[in-house]
């Protein structure tokens, strides 16, 4: 009996012994310590060498050793008595630590995976660890690994490998966008019209078949003749651009905008889907009117130069819709193409007509009238907006709200202030602070941004606590607040600005392009993409990038002017030349200033004094004048001295540099000249004038 109890304090004392070794840190006598003890008391010994082996920093610092004395530390705690469970409860032994033993060296594995960050880290402990509650964050771990490492191979390849091996994970759906991502750019890679209509025909599917159907149609239409698209048309009629397509016919048949050229387009084309538009533009044509001035007084004269109301008013506007506000004795009333009074003149200040309405001012409150003149909107406003949306914005005393065509108050006027509705949406303004509202008046984003601007294609750009962010129709952020400026979305991308850098973000708000390029806010309006190409800076350089974020230009620029009719225009050591979309140079740097290709001819400038290159950089219109725009309808607007003239692609004055004003009308069709205050009309489809006033 005396040795038995003798035999037990040996072995009391070696368990305290043991302990105090770990407590002390002494890894190498607490383990042997442990290997003695587990024979005569397992529970602790097994205990203990797993507390010596799932110790991070010791040389025996080891998990699968851990994990092993774990579990036999779990089947000796569930067949120990109570009497062994109370003796070893004052090593700290019980029921949580024991169990804590391999929850422990499960954590401690799966932290070693993470930071190993490999598929091969994460096979490993699924097969040391099957049984492990981390084993399917493991599993998803690895997934995300590998479309990590698919997305840096960047191949079609690579991606079919990833979907083939984790079809239903989380990142699969990132993963198939990004197939047909590199699906289209494998098929079209060589960029030819029957790449893009055979990844048409064959992924109908693809979320790129709008991309591609859209290179068809680029492609198709350039040096695009009447027979090349009613060809396009004919081949490719479920494209998206098939009305365009039929626009650009009609504007290539009718060059000269005649009834006679209408009528043979009708014969010739009689599937036309715009055969209504054509019609009203038929009738449009016969009724042609433009204001002239004779004498001091305003009448309209027709695109062939007939007078077809008298010169009798005192100031004259457009026609709108039919309808033309005129002066008379001071006040303003409307009327038709003959000439008949349809609004009396009761007006101080009268607007043209969209959509059947007019705005109107009588003293100093505004208001809205219809196409007979009936007052639809009290004439009681400090200022009144179109119409958006059913609704117009309306402004007193300081207070904003909304009417509706009816002119009943749709918004109270409650608002510190409004602007017009875009996409069903309108800003506001209370307190301080903007937010949205719907057409009847229900605040749908609540009041919250310092900034606010009207909704675009589903987006809006905000500002909070002094930052930008991107919201979404129903108020949710696409993005952080975490911006200096968010440019104009263009091609799906717009720029961002933080701290003095630029990068691009798409439409939910992805950085696809990190903040590293340099920019001021003044320098956004140039950061966008436009045929795939985005300005970008570096220091005091300029070059161009893709929207992979791939340079296509040496940062070896002073200036780069946004693209147009497919080149930029950029300063090198001072001058300035041109490059193409694939940064080739095509015109030397050799200008002092140039305003941009247009209809193959550019403006430059060589010393004080401008001329015109054509597509081949070749001067073919000296430097001569002080001023030249760009070239509209084969005619371009110059400047010599006081006076401006009007020149064709060769140089050849249409009109001499003797005018006063030469004022484009909206369409583009003609041109007001003015003189020693007379008036003139050139027809620029013609090159001939086909109006004057007396003594012009």
């Amino acid at each position: 009996m005396l040795m038995l109890m003798t035999a037990n304090l040996v072995q009391a004392g070696a368990i305290e012994k043991a302990f105090e070794a770990l407590q002390v840190k002494d890894y190498f006598k607490a383990r042997e310590l442990f290997q003695k003890i587990v024979r005569n008391e397992p529970l602790v010994g097994n205990y203990g060498l797993t507390v010596v082996h799932i110790t991070q920093q010791n040389p025996f610092y080891d998990l699968d050793s851990a994990r092993a004395y774990a579990l036999r530390t779990e089947s000796f705690w569930k067949i120990a008595t109570d009497k062994e469970k109370q003796k070893v409860a004052d090593y700290g032994i019980n029921e949580t630590t024991v169990l804590n033993l391999r929850t422990t060296v499960y954590t401690y594995a799966t932290e070693e995976v993470r930071q190993a960050h490999t598929t091969e880290a994460c096979d490993a402990f699924v097969q040391r660890f099957p049984s492990a509650p981390q084993k399917k964050e493991i599993l998803d771990l690895k997934a995300s690994i590998a479309f990590e490492n698919a997305k840096h191979e960047g191949t079609l390849t690579a991606m079919e490998r990833f979907l083939s091996a984790y079809p239903n994970v989380v990142e699969s759906i990132d993963a198939k966008a990004l197939y047909e991502r590199y699906l289209y750019l494998d098929v079209t890679k060589d960029g030819t019209l029957t790449s893009y209509r055979r990844f048409v025909i064959e992924n109908p599917e693809s979320p790129f078949v709008r991309t591609a159907q859209d290179s068809v149609y680029s492609l198709s239409m350039r040096g695009a003749t009447v027979a090349s698209v009613h060809d396009f048309i004919k081949k490719n009629p479920h494209n998206p651009h098939i009305a365009e397509a039929w626009r650009k016919l009609f504007r290539l048949f009718t060059k000269e905008l005649t009834a006679e050229t209408l009528a043979e387009f009708k014969l010739e084309f009689p599937n036309y889907p715009f055969m209504k538009e054509l019609d009203e533009e038929l009738n449009v044509i016969t009724m042609q009117l433009y204001t002239a001035e004779q004498d001091g007084k305003f009448g309209y004269v027709s695109r062939s130069g007939k007078v077809l109301i008298p010169f009798k008013y005192e100031n004259a506007a457009d026609f709108s819709e039919g309808y033309a506000a005129v002066l008379q004795n001071g006040r303003w009333g409307y009327i038709d193409k003959r000439g008949n009074v349809v609004v009396p003149f009761e007006n101080d200040e009268a607007e043209m007509f969209r959509n059947g309405l007019a705005i109107v001012t009588r003293g100093e409150r505004m208001g809205v009238i219809d196409l007979h003149g009936a007052v639809v909107v009290p004439i009681e406003y400090d200022e009144v907006f179109d119409f958006r949306s059913g609704v117009a914005c309306v402004s007193k005393d300081d207070a904003f709200g909304f009417v509706d065509r009816t002119g009943k108050l749709a918004v109270p006027m409650q608002l510190d202030d409004a602007m017009d509705f875009s996409e069903g949406l309108a800003v506001i303004d209370l307190k301080g602070l903007k937010g949205y509202i719907d057409p009847k008046g229900n605040v749908i984003i609540r009041c919250q941004f310092e900034e606010a601007e009207p909704f675009k294609d589903g987006l809006a750009r905000v500002m909070k606590n002094g930052k930008a962010g991107l919201i979404d129709s129903k108020g949710d952020s696409l993005t952080k607040f975490k911006y200096d400026h968010i440019g104009e979305f263009s091609e799906g991308l717009a720029a961002v600005l933080a701290d003095g850098k630029v990068g691009y973000i798409d439409r939910y708000g992805n950085e696809v392009i990190a903040p590293k390029y340099d920019g001021r806010l003044e320098d956004m309006v140039r950061f966008r993409f436009l045929n795939g190409r985005a300005i970008v800076r570096k220091k005091d350089r300029y070059s161009l990038i893709d929207k992979t974020g791939t340079e296509v230009k040496a940062f070896d620029l002073e200036l780069i002017d946004p693209l147009r009719d497919g080149r930029y225009a950029a300063k090198r050591k001072g001058k300035f030349g041109f490059f193409n979309e694939n940064g080739i140079d095509v015109i030397p740097y050799v200008y002092d200033d140039t305003r941009g290709f247009s209809e193959g001819m550019a403006a430059v400038k060589k010393g004080d004094k401008w001329g015109y290159v054509n597509d081949a950089g070749e001067l073919v219109v000296p430097a001569q004048f002080d001023e030249a725009d760009d070239f509209v309808s084969g005619v371009a607007i110059v400047k010599r001295g006081e006076f401006y003239g009007l020149i064709d692609k060769a140089g050849n004055y249409l009109v001499a540099c003797a005018m006063d004003a030469m004022v484009p009308s909206s369409g583009q069709e003609m041109l007001r000249l003015e003189k020693e205050e007379r008036m003139a009309y050139f027809d620029l489809r013609t090159k001939s004038y086909v109006w004057q006033a007396a003594g012009f």
